[in-house]
């Protein structure tokens, strides 16, 4: 009986140690900042638009292909350095009387990265060289490609669609280079 007594002690102690971090682990609600950016990027979905996309208060920081037919734009709000990053599927290629034609697939908002941190479009995962990997990364200047990349985003060849990725592996191209 002593041996089970201890044990729900041990249980216990051990539940109310763990309880702050757990509470710690729970996602926090986004700000109402967060929100209203993330309601900017959704507000892209869909957009069709000729040749360049521009986007008022935002600077275009250029983009290109990724893969037939998926494109990527980056901007950069003027006001904090936040990133807006744009995939788009062509829809018809540009002729001598008209220029390309896109949709956005996929939008994304990521805050201006901290000191010494740089976020690139230019990022390729292992010995494949199609650039459809974003990343939050720094190094040395010396240096054409970093792979101290912080956090990760893949872009589907398929649907432009921006995910998620883990940074193992992927290395960024110096924006300096």
């Amino acid at each position: 009986m002593l041996s089970h007594r201890r044990a729900l002690s041990c249980a216990c102690i051990a539940a109310v140690l763990l309880l702050p971090l757990l509470a710690l682990a729970e996602p926090k609600p986004p700000t109402e900042e967060e929100s209203a950016d993330a309601a900017f990027a959704k507000s892209f979905l869909g957009k069709t638009y000729d040749d360049e996309l521009a986007i008022e208060g935002w600077i275009d920081l250029g983009g290109g292909l990724v893969a037939p037919p998926i494109y990527i734009r980056e901007y950069q709000r003027e006001e904090d350095g936040t990133y807006l990053v744009l995939t788009s599927r062509e829809l018809a290629k540009a002729t001598a009387d008209a220029p390309a034609s896109y949709t956005v697939a996929d939008a994304l908002i990521v805050p201006q990265p901290q000191q010494g941190v740089e976020f690139s479009i230019a990022c390729v995962q292992g010995e494949d060289g199609t650039l459809k990997f974003l990343g939050e990364t720094k190094g040395a200047e010396d240096k054409e490609w970093w792979s101290d990349v912080r956090r990760a985003w893949e872009i589907s060849l398929e649907t432009g669609q921006i995910a998620t990725a883990k940074p193992k592996g992927i290395r960024c191209t110096n924006p300096g280079w």
